[in-house]
């Protein structure tokens, strides 16, 4: 029998959460489906049936994605994306995902954006891997700083991080290119202001940063792993996460998780490429990045929309052709533009460069090196020049980077 696509109602909220868990081989807590209900945008959440039994499960939903100017762009967020064993490879996803970038281009969403579970999946939908993620090992026992620290840290409970830490973000947000917005439902959870049904996470320790004036200009959350090595600490502190908006609130909150007691490694992941901390240290191989991987990928749906968005790093000309089997960004596109803005129209004009619509997502936000796509023969150059050209338009001052798991 074929599986039918579409859309859920509420009273099958329950059964499509039951089947996701299974996908994800998470165990559904009672009482999860009504504690998640209030964040599933009908519209958006998808399953496949078979004889009434959801087999698939799909949702996507809205948010804004932090682009170079700064500025923002609205983006449909792909997410709980499963197919069940028995229904693979029966044309399910392809089914569920088409439908749902059809209506987010409808809406007038310029991107889509996701995390892929698995590699090899979403590049057949356009999706290009745009935004990478790092893991560092801190070795703070070695750590010596270069300059001192300004400002102080404060400990604080849930309830006043949950009142002061989403203005902080908001902030780093909307001039981090790669960054997505959290709702106010991210929030109580990840601090436990609500109970989540399943959650056994212990709640970190949460502190804030002010700077010498008063003002809240970061935060920190930690947990800690005592162990001991012959009566001496060789205790591991483990950050959830560490958000500043100037460099005194970083320097002085990293300083704070270098010196916590019993603590002689820090493991911090879901951070940046292009960490700045190492320069800070008199010995910066105090610091090792451990892993290095793709995370956000981005698809472009209205390329006119998307590249007149951002500002580029250079100021330039170029004739893009698009090449997308959807259909959703085909074509051929004058991108005109540089530090101050951008205005991109479609053009009959002579290509200078051609590439598929992954690698137009893949160097949207401006993490992906255009240089190196070339090399591997994912674009093409058609005017001597314009490779060079598109490297410093596409470039960011600040590399791509985004924190929030979705």
């Amino acid at each position: 029998m074929t599986a039918t696509v579409r859309t859920i109602e509420v009273h099958e909220l329950a059964d499509w959460v039951s089947s996701m868990g299974a996908g994800f081989f998470h165990d559904i807590a009672d009482g999860y489906a009504e504690y998640f209900a209030p964040q599933v945008d009908f519209d958006r959440t998808w399953a496949g049936f078979d004889d009434g039994q959801v087999v698939a499960t799909l949702r996507s939903f809205a948010t804004e994605l932090t682009v170079p100017g700064p500025a923002g762009v609205p983006a449909a967020a792909l997410t709980n994306v499963t197919v069940s064993t028995t229904h693979r490879r029966q044309g399910i996803l392809t089914r569920m995902i088409t439908a749902d970038l059809q209506a987010a281009a409808q809406r007038g969403e310029a991107v889509g954006i996701l995390i892929a579970s698995e590699y090899p999946i979403y590049g057949r939908f356009g999706y290009g891997p745009a935004v990478e993620l790092a893991t560092y090992k801190v070795h703070s026992s070695d750590v010596r700083w270069r300059r001192p620290s300004l400002g102080s840290v404060e400990r604080v409970d849930a309830t006043r991080m949950r009142r002061e830490a989403p203005e902080v973000y908001e902030r780093f947000r909307a001039s981090q290119p790669g960054s997505i917005k959290r709702s106010e439902r991210w929030w109580d959870a990840r601090l436990q202001i609500v109970d989540v049904p399943g959650n056994k996470d212990g709640l970190a320790q949460c502190l804030l940063y002010r700077s010498p004036a008063g003002d809240v200009e970061g935060y920190v959350m930690y947990t800690g792993k005592q162990n001991w090595e012959s009566m001496r600490p060789q205790g591991t502190l483990e950050l959830q996460e560490l958000c500043s908006v100037t460099s005194q609130a970083y320097q002085r909150l990293w300083q704070h998780c270098c010196d916590v007691d019993l603590m002689t490694v820090i493991e911090a992941d879901n951070r940046s490429v292009s960490e700045p901390l190492s320069l800070l240290l008199a010995d910066g191989r105090a610091v090792q990045q451990s892993t290095r991987h793709d995370f956000v990928w981005v698809r472009v749906l209205d390329v006119e929309s998307a590249l007149s968005a951002r500002s580029y790093g250079a100021e330039g000309r170029l004739v893009i052709e698009v090449d997308d089997p959807l259909g959703y960004a085909t074509g051929r596109f004058l991108l005109e533009g540089g530090r101050s803005g951008a205005q991109c129209t479609r053009s009959t004009a002579t290509a200078d460069l051609s590439m598929p619509v992954g690698v137009l997502g893949s160097i949207y936000v401006g993490g992906a090196s255009i240089h190196a796509l070339a090399e591997a023969n994912r674009l093409d150059e058609h005017r001597a020049g314009a490779l060079a050209e598109a490297s410093a338009m596409f470039s960011s001052y600040r590399p791509p980077w985004c924190t929030t798991w979705f």
